[in-house]
């Protein structure tokens, strides 16, 4: 029996939403504090879609820490393993978004607490009697850090545990281009799932055109791949398929989340079928993908990660009643 649909590792942190689209970060004078993080935004992404998902990572023993925490445990996502770290800071992003619902990224924390987890916060037989263990990226960047995310991957044995992975690419993070390219294709390589949006995607396989992407972009371990394409939706992989779903159009306020909440509905997508991901035929890649463009839109017409991520019923809803 499962322990855990989910157990999403990484960073879960403060995002300071500029509240003037259209400004950079320089000119805004006003922002609001929503929770985020792209591992921890897809943990609620699942919860509200039903699946019982637990967090792990660590927060800064500090107001914004603990008010992450109760978010997440507003949504009955289990925080057993999200340590309060006694000697850092829980990390904060300043996010512009111009007038397309894009955003920039500002992050404070030169040594924020999320960089401070290690593989033993998470015991080894959690991790194997879960379905899918799903890893954020941020942590990869910092040396040590990365060491503790490949013991947690490495520790993964169990045949009926996959490991998903988003790269989330954030430039400033990085000493260099170079060790980014690096680092995050040897983690990609390890997961079996392997979600990206088109520009990481361009980035991972040093290439352009989608069929450059989808042959360089096929690890051993790599059982699906899915890559996001904004407004055009997205692209889903596995040993036999590919198919391309169109998205949704919608007014996009702010894309902050919607990624993640793409990625949830991808991966309750993939429990919902419990099948091979290398076996799934055509029309199940289809429909997994045609919910996670739901999802994704949703979220993208509201303001903030993890504001109000969409329940099953929304998307059930969303799908009925909006046209391609």
């Amino acid at each position: 029996m499962n322990q855990y649909d989910v157990i999403c590792i990484g960073e879960v942190l403060i995002d300071m939403i500029s509240q003037e689209p259209g400004k950079s970060l320089s000119e805004a004078g006003s922002f609001s504090k929503l929770p985020g993080g792209a591992p921890a935004n897809v943990a609620v992404g699942l919860a509200k879609l039903d699946r019982n998902v637990a967090f792990a990572g660590r927060v800064g023993n500090d107001y914004f820490g603990q008010f992450l925490r109760q978010y997440l445990e507003k949504y009955s996502v289990n925080t057993d393993y999200l340590i309060a770290d006694q000697d850092r800071k829980t990390r904060l992003a300043f996010v512009s978004i111009d007038e397309q619902g894009e955003r920039g990224f500002e992050f404070w924390e030169k040594n924020p607490a999320d960089i401070a987890l290690v593989a033993n916060d998470i015991p080894n037989t959690i991790l194997n009697q879960s379905r899918i263990i799903h890893f954020g990226s941020l942590g990869l960047s910092d040396v040590k850090s990365r060491k503790e995310f490949n013991k947690i991957a490495n520790a993964v044995k169990s045949p009926g545990t996959l490991i998903s992975f988003d790269p989330n690419y954030r430039p400033s993070l990085w000493k260099s281009e170079s060790e980014a390219f690096r680092v995050l294709n040897a983690f990609a390589a390890k997961a079996h799932i392997l979600k990206m949006d088109i520009e990481e995607a361009r980035f991972l396989c040093n290439c352009n055109s989608i069929d450059e992407i989808l042959t360089s972009l096929t690890f051993k371990t790599n059982q699906i791949i899915a890559i996001t394409m904004g407004r055009a939706g997205c692209i889903l992989k596995n040993r036999d398929y590919y198919v391309k779903v169109p998205g949704f159009v919608v007014k996009a306020v702010d894309s902050t989340g919607c990624g993640d909440a793409f990625t949830a509905a991808l991966l309750d997508g993939i429990i919902i079928f419990g099948e091979p991901l290398k076996l799934l035929s055509e029309d199940k890649l289809y429909t997994i993908g045609s919910r996670a463009n739901a999802a994704g839109a949703i979220t993208a017409s509201q303001y903030g990660a993890m504001s109000d991520p969409p329940t099953r019923s929304e998307v059930d809803q969303f799908l009925k009643s909006t046209i391609y």
